[in-house]
């Protein structure tokens, strides 16, 4: 028990921090809010695909030959939120940061895009006439897509941070008359702060841009970002992501909420990729997605709690489980298990902690390797939190083999329940008789 209590109060530390830390914390909740733009992007190319394509689509069909004339407009949509996804996402942290810090968030926002544009490639190579040509003032594509969104939440906390900091040194703020209307009066009282802010991370990415040889984005995407998707798309990274989040439900705590800052840019940083694999005629080939994790590792909800639900319903012997399995058993299939985590409870209890935690190590594993036999294909869609089971399944990767894929997983989970849940009612009859 003293170990147990030890370990407890560890990960309880832990899961505080996170919630508590304002960092992580907008990091989040700017990948919340960007999500229904994922969602548009990635349907948006499954739309080209289905429709427009003249070899797997609708417009293969002679009558319906017109439609491949509609594809620009779905391969612009794909690239106005997937491929320049960076610099949205970091104007939302930088606009909720600095509300956060009780600054005015539109102009933090702005900051930190305009900081983040500073510091990146801002050149393409091109081929004129036969002459390798240099275009300046361009951004492209490799600078605003999902391989450069570690170093701009990087940039977008600390150019928010430096902000706020020289905005606390009065004589660097320009003050206006009171008859002076109240948006021009910010402006001119935030213009010196702003200045030295750009400044500031400008010169510093020049200077490293000379010193190294390299821009900072590139830097940061060779030591940090690309061995982190490395390592969150082996089976390794994709269990210990899957184990955490059970670990903090048992003890108490919200887990899809305390790992969504890690999960986020390393899933979404996978479809984007896999997406622009697809788009170039190749194949995608990154496992771990969000779609990939709500259709598979938290199949009708955290735990496979959707499986627990049919043991309790078929097993159970106690009127009290029975009551809240039904309870439980439309708000499981999709996805919502807050009822049976809380109505059990599972939280604080060992006997349905140990399956609970085993059976989404287990669906991550069985994922995983259909992912890696072929048996079913890396996703190309952000799938919605919420849709129903087996219907997730098939929209999320198109295909039969998905859904068998998940049936699996609810019927591995059920059997992994079973015996617990047995034991649950052994241990009310010896307490309480039957």
């Amino acid at each position: 028990m003293g170990f147990s209590e030890k370990f407890s109060e560890k990960i309880s530390d832990v899961a505080v921090f996170i919630d508590d830390n304002k960092y992580l914390s907008v990091i989040k909740n700017a990948f919340t809010a960007y999500m229904p733009f994922i969602i548009v992007g990635s349907f948006a190319s499954l739309f080209n695909s289905l429709l427009c394509s003249e070899t797997v689509g609708l417009a293969r069909f002679g009558g319906l030959n017109f439609l491949k004339n509609l594809s620009p407009a779905f391969s612009v949509i794909n690239f106005a939120t997937m491929s320049i996804m960076t610099l949205a996402i970091v104007y939302l942290i930088g606009n909720m940061l600095g509300k956060r810090n009780g600054q005015k968030e539109l102009y933090t926002g702005v900051l930190a895009l305009i900081s983040f544009i500073t510091i990146v490639p801002n050149s393409v190579n091109t081929v004129v006439n036969d002459v390798q040509a240099t275009v300046n003032n361009v951004l492209p594509v490799s600078s605003m897509n999902a391989q450069t969104l570690f170093v701009g939440m990087l940039v977008a906390v600390l150019s928010v941070e430096l902000f706020g900091f020289i905005m606390r040194v009065e004589k660097l703020k320009i003050k206006m008359p009171p008859q002076v209307p109240a948006n021009i009066a910010i402006a001119f009282n935030t213009l010196i702060p702003i200045l030295i802010t750009i400044m500031v991370i400008s010169i510093a990415g020049t200077l490293f841009l000379n010193f190294a040889g390299k821009y900072f984005s590139d830097f940061i995407y060779s030591i940090l970002q690309k061995p982190l998707e490395a390592a969150g798309q082996t089976p390794y990274g994709i269990i210990f992501l899957a184990l955490a989040m059970t670990i903090f439900w048992v003890l108490g705590i919200h887990g899809s909420l305390v790992i969504l800052p890690i999960l986020s840019p390393l899933a979404l940083s996978g479809l984007a990729n896999n997406i622009a694999a697809v788009e170039a005629g190749g194949t995608a080939t990154n496992a771990l997605t969000m779609t990939f994790f709500r259709i598979f590792v938290v199949a009708g909800g955290a735990g496979i709690t959707i499986s627990l639900i049919l043991a309790l319903l078929i097993f159970s012997k106690r009127e009290d489980q029975k009551e809240v399995a039904k309870l439980a058993l439309l708000p499981g299939v999709f996805g919502i298990n807050e009822p049976i985590i809380f109505g059990l409870p599972i939280i604080l209890n060992p006997v349905f902690g140990v399956p609970f935690i085993l059976s989404q190590v287990c669906a991550a594993g069985i994922a995983y390797f259909a992912t890696v036999m072929g048996f079913i294909p890396c996703a190309v869609v952000e799938v919605p939190f919420g849709l129903p089971l087996f219907f997730n399944a098939f929209i999320g990767l198109q295909t039969v083999n998905a859904i068998i894929v998940q049936a699996i997983i609810i019927i591995v989970a059920f059997l992994i329940y079973i015996p617990f849940v047995k034991i649950s009612n052994k241990m009310y009859e010896k307490e309480f008789g039957s």
